[in-house]
């Protein structure tokens, strides 16, 4: 990848017309969007691979994905917002403004590296939602800062996003794993909080593989449905005889 890019450079610096030059430009840019792209491929890759590193929770099922790709002259401050804007249509509220700072802050480092440089950062990040699924996010952030003068007068950076939103497969949660979720998640919820989403979460992943755990569960549910449809008894109101003669008294007057 270094001598495709050395290449690029030198092409650049030896064209003489100035719309040979634009060419060679045109085509530089081009060439630094299809290593990005190619970085991205190969991210979305690894993803599906589960193999790749099996200290991983690999995926269930992929849910959705968002890739931003753009040579840009954009600063760390502005370039948050291009990728929210470009976000929208995979997520919005808190997740697409989470992408977005994210985003922001390690774009925003890595722009600031020399020129010429080339970086690389990936982000790993497993989650409850409020329904109790467990969720995979998986962030790619790409910065090439180029270093040619003809390129740094149309543009100074190539910038790369790629996010992959997954269903985490609940097989590989073991215990120990699922209470250190928890606590992570909902480390600011009060204690005993946790411990009832963790044993909810707990009969959710394994209890509901137990037969006898199903059997008992089943009971509760057919016992539940026979009280439902059993008629209700009318309550018998008792009246006491001081009442009766207060109410009389009352008439009366």
């Amino acid at each position: 990848m270094g001598a495709a890019i050395s290449e690029m450079k030198s092409q650049i610096e030896r064209a003489d017309d100035a719309k040979g030059k634009e060419q060679e430009i045109k085509e530089a840019l081009e060439n630094m969007r299809l290593m990005a792209a190619d970085q991205l491929e190969a991210f979305n890759l690894k993803i599906r691979n589960r193999d790749a590193d099996t200290h991983l929770i690999p995926i269930s099922k992929i849910l959705s994905s968002f890739e931003y790709i753009q040579c840009t002259s954009s600063s760390a401050n502005t370039i948050g917002p291009g990728i929210k804007d470009a976000v929208k249509d995979f997520s919005t509220g808190p997740v697409a403004d989470g992408i977005a700072n994210l985003a922001s802050s390690v774009i925003g480092k890595l722009l600031g590296e020399s020129s010429g440089s080339r970086q690389l950062q990936t982000r790993y990040i497993i989650s409850i939602d409020p329904l109790g699924g467990i969720s995979r996010l998986d962030a790619l952030f790409f910065v090439y800062n180029f270093s040619s003068e003809g390129l740094m007068k149309t543009a100074k950076s190539v910038v790369a996003t790629c996010v992959v939103k997954s269903s985490a497969d609940v097989r590989e949660v073991d215990d120990n794993t699922l209470r250190v979720l928890v606590n992570q998640c909902f480390e600011t919820s009060p204690l005993d909080l946790r411990k009832a989403i963790y044993g909810e979460l707990c009969d959710a992943l394994y209890n509901s593989k137990d037969p006898a755990y199903k059997a008992s569960l089943q009971a509760a549910k057919e016992s539940q449905r026979a009280a439902l449809a059993s008629p209700a008894q009318p309550k018998v109101i008792a009246h006491s005889p001081e009442k009766e003669q207060n109410a009389e008294a009352g008439e009366s007057i």
